[in-house]
């Protein structure tokens, strides 16, 4: 298939009338179906009509017949088995309710089913996710995410989906049977948005590493999938449903029938209720399950790129725009995280002009350089992520000068409300999570409002100049006091 075999009209298929509703949830989405979460309230379909689970409260040591552990550290430690699975909880944390995560293991993906099954027979839901650690083998999965109206064509995102696995590992060439690709797709009826997950049990992948060789290349061409609109436009469908964030070295996904923990309450209509199974097995539900008898042969990285002239223009193009955000000497090499969400086209704007930052104080390159940003980046969770870490840095290098901080933070906020649910608290929260962690600075951001306006001309200097002389070394091993100031 080319370029022009992914254009797909979907009006004779659905009419105008459900597509004018798709092209509006079209438009105000982030990118990349990343999208913060809301802090909505507990729907009123849930508190009628499913059981509140309040034993959700808390740690607890013994739960779903498991032992679980407090972190991810402790759970490899005591080694509790090969099947790593995660779970949600609530717990006070001063006024504030926090959730955490915590871990444990079956002996196999039959018990791990085994235990959805009984719960689904005594009508108990479960909010039991899958770990994929980093020398596990795994399927080809997505997560797919958008604004409600995009349920109207549910049966045709999975379509256009399959379609474009087929092209990317050029199954015509590979003289693959006609039915090949079945997925394994589960959906919810959240009624705040579109949420489906899609497994391909027969795209098999040996560990993380080999995962990524292929996911950084796939969703790179993503925008290669057009629709066509009834207005005349052309809607790049799976650029904007597909969440590029689940494929860490230690992924958590909701497994089947997992349901969302909201208030101390898992809530029944997030669900993800299996439409069928591969081949009639449950386990092919799984992520994190491989037969080798469902396996598909599959071309090295370097071949698909070879024989597919349009793919390789795709993965050569945004190789491109990520290496010209790079400022002359710098490295232009990013992670793949980073890569799938951060530098997305979709992010580019046009218009040309000059941002000059000579002669700025670090500061005031990081107020000026967020107002440069594509206001869409405060609503993908990604951006608000990494530059959540950014601003903590910034604070971390004026430790001793209140009103520097309070104009970082000030920033920070001002960029943050183009959310529309933003909340100061939540803010505060995830800036905090950076203590102790590997964060970056000032650097980043500037590279992101340089490829956000690719032409534009940004001049700053190389060296940076402290706020009022007060610039101290930072460590994110040191802790900064976000939450007086905030």
């Amino acid at each position: 298939m080319g370029r022009t075999s992914l254009q797909m009209r979907l009006v004779g298929a659905h009419g105008s009338r459900s597509l004018r509703a798709v092209a509006r949830g079209a438009g105000g989405g982030g990118a990349g179906g990343q999208v913060r979460s809301k802090s909505a309230a507990t729907s009123s379909v849930l508190s009628t009509s499913s059981v509140v689970h309040r034993q959700h409260w808390g740690f607890k040591h013994r739960e779903y017949g498991l032992q679980w552990y407090p972190s991810r550290d402790a759970l490899l430690e005591a080694d509790p088995g090969p099947v790593l699975v995660g779970t949600s909880y609530e717990y006070a944390k001063g006024e504030r309710v926090t959730q955490a995560r915590k871990y444990s293991a079956f002996q196999s993906h039959e018990d791990y089913f085994e235990v959805i099954n009984d719960r689904l027979n005594d009508g108990l839901l479960h909010n039991l996710h899958e770990v994929m650690q980093e020398t596990e083998a795994r399927c080809l999965y997505f997560d797919l995410d958008g604004p409600p109206s995009y349920r109207a064509i549910h049966n045709t995102i999975i379509s256009l989906l399959r379609q474009y696995v087929w092209w990317f590992f050029g199954g015509e060439r590979r003289a693959w049977r006609p039915e090949a690709l079945e997925p394994v797709v589960l959906t919810s009826e959240d009624p705040n948005k579109y949420s489906a997950h899609v497994v391909f049990p027969e795209v098999q992948f040996r560990d993380h590493a080999h995962q990524e060789e292929y996911i950084k290349v796939l969703l790179s061409a993503l925008p290669a999938l057009t629709v066509d609109m009834p207005d005349g436009s052309k809607l790049p469908l799976l650029e904007k449903i597909v969440d590029c964030m689940p494929y860490s070295r230690f992924q958590l996904f909701r497994g089947p029938y997992a349901c969302k923990l909201k208030q101390g309450q898992l809530m029944a209509d997030t669900c993800l209720e299996p439409e069928g199974y591969f081949r009639s097995d449950p386990l092919a539900a799984f992520a994190s399950h491989v037969d080798p008898g469902y396996a598909l042969p599959l071309p090295s990285v370097e071949q698909l790129l070879a024989e597919n002239e349009e793919l390789r223009h795709f993965r050569n193009s945004r190789s491109r725009l990520i290496s010209l955000s790079a400022r002359r000497g710098q490295n232009g090499m990013v992670s793949s995280q980073d890569e799938a969400n951060l530098f997305q086209p979709l992010f580019q704007m046009p218009g040309d002009g000059e941002l000059d930052l000579v002669g700025m104080t670090d500061v005031e390159q990081f107020e000026t350089a967020l107002k440069w940003l594509h206001p869409h980046r405060a609503t993908q969770f990604w951006s608000w992520f990494r530059l959540s870490g950014v601003t903590y840095s910034m604070l971390a290098r004026y430790t001793d000068n209140p009103g520097a901080r309070r104009r970082i933070l000030d920033a920070h906020f001002a960029w943050s409300r183009g959310y529309e649910s933003f909340d100061k608290e939540e803010n505060v929260n995830m800036i905090e999570k950076s203590q102790g962690r590997p964060v970056s600075g000032l650097s980043l951001l500037m590279r992101l409002a340089r490829f956000d306006n690719p032409d534009m001309t940004v001049r700053e200097t190389v060296m940076r100049i402290a706020f009022s002389g007060l610039e101290r070394p930072w460590k994110t091993s040191a802790a900064v006091a976000v939450r007086a100031e905030a």
